[in-house]
């Protein structure tokens, strides 16, 4: 399964400029974890709700800080073609919680979160399970 269907398209976005104060005000009115990071209309970076507690956390001014001053410039994308155990192997080794998808010229299509990897994990499994030989229907929840 392609993580394309299950990716969050009405991501927030921000700007490199944006104080770390208002890219976490704006991820919590949103009630959002995370917001791209725009330069030129493109995604250069990510910035989370754990980035903006770590830096209040380390006795920061968000109001003086930018968002461009905390981000790592390599950022880690995925194309809405990624398989979804591709995504969480990659979740998975680098740490994250979320996944910036772009699309073939570069620009922002979505984001894919670990929900998204749940839902989509889930979905597979269903899939199987109807498939298997004999399956009557999903298998039932256990603990």
């Amino acid at each position: 399964m392609e993580i394309g269907p299950l990716i969050t398209r009405a991501v927030l976005t921000v700007e490199e400029s944006d104080t770390v104060r208002d890219a976490a005000e704006w991820m919590m009115e949103r009630g959002v974890g995370s917001a791209v990071v725009l330069s030129e209309g493109k995604p250069s970076g990510i910035i989370t709700d754990r980035d903006t507690l770590r830096i209040v956390a380390q006795g920061a001014d968000g109001n003086a800080i930018t968002v461009g001053d905390c981000l790592t410039r390599k950022l880690v994308t995925a194309t809405p073609d990624m398989k979804v155990l591709e995504a969480a192997r990659i979740m998975r080794e680098k740490g994250f919680r979320h996944l910036v998808v772009v699309d073939d010229a570069g620009a922002l299509a979505g984001l894919f979160s670990m929900r998204d990897l749940v839902v989509g994990l889930l979905q597979e499994r269903d899939t199987l399970t109807r498939q298997a030989p004999g399956a009557d229907g999903p298998a039932p929840a256990t603990e």
